[in-house]
């Protein structure tokens, strides 16, 4: 019998205070509570989250270098909202890791993966008619993720874990301008994970680009729409 203590593993370092700050107005920024545009008010965000303004802005530092945010000299630091040119770079690097991941996956095709496999696409077809969209919108998550992780290529994980935050900025950002079709996603993952159980790689990698294309198509429709209002805005 194995002794409590060798089952013992030692407890997480606390993140520094900096990190914390950071990943909360990440957070509201991917979810749209800080909307694009908005300014970052240093001390209104400490005096809320309970500490000083050093660690807020340091992560402003960190929000900044990773195009979050945009510091305009003698008026503050912004949202940056999405622009075209970067909505097209994260959907060009999306679809060739996502088409890597396949032809990867395809090549490490075992039991373990069938089963598992299997077993997605069977709840997908049990729950794509469901009214629940975060349900939905998690299975679309641990979709891809089960994609790459099939890879097994560390590299590739990697980097697609580096992109997750950027893609759910996009993502959301879309969303809430222009509703997405869950269920039509749903359609588009069921398409793409037979193919894959079937060993199909050049019939999988198609339809993953087309779904990085239909996805992207979205998005540019969510723009347009966007553009369309500000136009039709009465000036004052």
């Amino acid at each position: 019998m194995q002794d409590f203590y060798d089952k013992v593993k030692p407890l997480a370092p606390p993140k520094p205070l900096w990190l914390r700050v950071l990943e909360f107005l990440k957070d509201a920024i991917v979810k749209g509570d800080i909307q694009p545009g908005e300014k970052l008010n240093e001390v209104r965000i400490a005096s809320k989250l309970g500490v000083s303004r050093s660690p807020v802005r340091e992560a402003i530092r960190v929000l900044e270098s990773e195009a979050f945010v945009e510091t305009i000299d003698r008026r503050g630091t912004f949202v940056k909202p999405l622009s075209v040119k970067e909505i097209e770079e994260i959907h060009t690097v999306l679809k060739y890791l996502q088409v890597a991941a396949i032809e990867l996956a395809v090549k490490n095709m075992d039991p373990d993966i069938k089963k598992e496999l299997t077993s997605m696409i069977a709840q997908m077809e049990e729950r794509k008619h469901t009214t629940d969209v975060e349900e939905l919108k998690n299975m679309s998550r641990q979709f891809h993720s089960f994609i790459v992780q099939a890879s097994n290529n560390d590299l590739l994980i990697r980097i697609n874990e580096s992109l997750l935050v950027q893609q759910e900025r996009v993502r959301l950002w879309g969303a809430s301008t222009e509703p997405e079709d869950i269920s039509a996603i749903m359609e588009e993952h069921l398409a793409i994970s037979r193919a894959f159980l079937q060993e199909d790689a050049a019939e999988t990698a198609r339809l993953m680009e087309e779904h990085v294309h239909k996805a992207r198509l979205r998005l540019m429709k969510a723009i347009s729409k966007l553009e369309q209002g500000k136009e039709e805005t009465p000036r004052t």
